[in-house]
């Protein structure tokens, strides 16, 4: 496990420093969250708690920490997150004979890689995941096989242990998907990211300054290459960067979730 104080404290503070009141989750996701009935019937469909570490509350709307500075993002995120997928892929309207494809960046405990697949599989589509901590990516593999084996039997899902930064530099990989999700956040929205979308896709990624408050961000790419980027709501993301570096951080908890508290302040007191 990684030393330090746990997220959730971090969490509630933040959420003062925000505005945000706290509220409790409830099972399905409250309709606000959760517009499509697409994206309310792939959440439903899958526990939280298979994904959360045995010390944590799987329900409470809080991000919960994995270890080597990871975490899983708090239920009103994920929800979001699917959401703006699941309105995306409904909007393309049918792809033919063509399959669609879904990319998950940053697996961690492998929830949201569950959901994207209960999206996509309802529509014939399939995802491809990827967790550049091994340990994660194969407890990932483990919480997912618990309830939802059948997501890999079928060929709908497929997760590895992989650096996504490097996804870009392979060819079957560049614009081919319909759907990115990033579970950390970009500063911007970075050409290799925006190349793994096909023309008329959507990416799901925070962007913004690391240990301070981001944006969970819709990147759509139009057919003649155009990309708009659209804020939706306020999230605190660990970063993109090397495993190494993940760990390291990892290794300094305390001193992450401090940065984090004092960057949210700063954004607070300049509101």
């Amino acid at each position: 496990g990684v030393p330090g104080s746990p997220l959730l404290p971090l969490l509630r503070r933040r959420a003062l420093l925000l505005g945000l009141a706290p509220r409790p989750l409830r099972e399905p996701p409250p309709p606000r969250d959760v517009a499509s009935e697409a994206a309310f019937a792939a959440y439903s469909a899958v526990d939280r708690a298979d994904f959360a570490p045995a010390d944590g509350d799987p329900y409470a709307d809080a991000a919960l920490l994995l270890g080597a500075g990871s975490q899983i993002s708090a239920p009103h995120v994920h929800a979001n997150a699917l959401d703006l997928l699941a309105v995306a892929l409904e909007a393309a309207g049918d792809a033919g004979v063509r399959r669609r494809r879904a990319l998950d960046l940053g697996a961690g405990s492998g929830l949201m890689s569950a959901l994207i697949a209960r999206l996509m599989a309802a529509q014939g589509g399939s995802v491809l995941a990827f967790e550049h901590i091994e340990e994660l990516a194969q407890r990932a593999r483990e919480n997912i096989s618990r309830r939802h084996g059948d997501l890999f039997d079928a060929g709908a899902l497929e997760l590895f242990a992989d650096d996504m930064r490097t996804l870009a530099s392979r060819p079957d990989l560049v614009g081919a998907f319909d759907l990115v999700h990033c579970g950390a956040a970009l500063a911007d929205a970075d050409p290799w990211f925006v190349d793994l979308l096909r023309p008329g896709g959507r990416a799901v990624v925070p962007l913004g300054p690391t240990d301070a408050p981001q944006w969970l961000c819709s990147v759509d790419k139009l057919q003649d290459g155009t990309i708009e980027v659209k804020r939706h709501i306020r999230v605190l993301y660990v970063p993109v960067i090397s495993a190494s570096a993940q760990r390291a951080r990892g290794d300094c908890w305390d001193e992450v979730v401090d940065r984090c508290v004092e960057n949210s302040r700063a954004l607070h007191r300049s509101h």
